[in-house]
Order: C-alpha cells, then structure tokens, then sequence
C-alpha cells in the first residue's frame, strides 16, 4: 500500500525539478516548499510505519499528507505576516518557520525511530523462529 506515496513523491518531484532549469524560484517559494516537504515526509514516515503496524488507512494518510503540508505552510505564512522573524538584514527568517522546522524535524526522528525498533522486533523474530525447530520441542 505504500507504494502510491512513493509514486506520487517521484511525481511531485518530477513535476517540480524537471522544469526547473527554465523556472526560477525566489526565497519564499523556497522556505514554504522546504517546510512543505518536512510535513509530506513526516506524514510519509508515518504511513510506513502504520502500515508496519497493520494500521494503514489510506484516508487518514491523504488527509493528514494535504492538511500537514497546508497547515506548515500556512504557520510559515502567518509568521511572516505577522512579523514574527528573527536575523539580521535579508537573511531573516520566519520564526514560525523554525517552529515548524524543529516540530516536523522531531516528528520525523520519532518516526524513524519506531520504524527501527518495528524492523529490529520483526528481524529478532524471525531469527528466533528459524533457529527453534520442531525436534527440540519433542
């Protein structure tokens, strides 16, 4: 099942990169596209491991994928609206922008780090079923 997020990323990045030698972004296409990609990650990393756990439902993954993106963008957004940046010059940045960076950055590790403790449980278990066999309960 999670191979459509994985198709659909290689289409996204497709349809972005492809074209890019003739569009040209400016810096706040930029920031909004990188905090949008932390979010489809986080919510990608998510779906593998619900689906690890057999608790996939594909539903929860497009909505979370499309409200996740929507709603870093829009934090990004509203700090920038509101004035909320930090720096100096036009080096500055959103603050809302580092909030979600850190949020989606810590998701992401809390994520991967499930998804190898799923992977170490269901490798340890197959390692334990190979090696007793039905003579040594006999």
């Amino acid at each position: 099942m999670f191979v459509f997020p994985l198709l659909a990323l290689a289409l996204g990045f497709i349809l972005v990169w492809m074209p890019a030698n003739t569009f040209t972004a400016d810096e706040a296409f930029a920031r909004y596209s990188a905090v949008a990609v932390l979010a489809g990650l986080d919510t990608l990393l998510g779906g593998v491991r619900a689906w690890l756990q057999e608790k996939f439902d594909d539903v929860i993954f497009i909505s979370g994928f499309f409200t996740n993106a929507l709603l870093a963008v829009g934090l990004v957004l509203l700090g920038e609206r509101l004035g909320l940046e930090t720096g100096l010059g036009d080096g500055r940045i959103s603050v809302m922008m580092i909030g979600a960076v850190v949020l989606f950055s810590g998701r992401i590790l809390n994520n991967l780090a499930a998804l190898r403790r799923i992977l170490i449980e269901r490798f340890r278990a197959r390692g334990t079923e190979s090696t007793s066999s039905p003579l040594e309960t006999a």
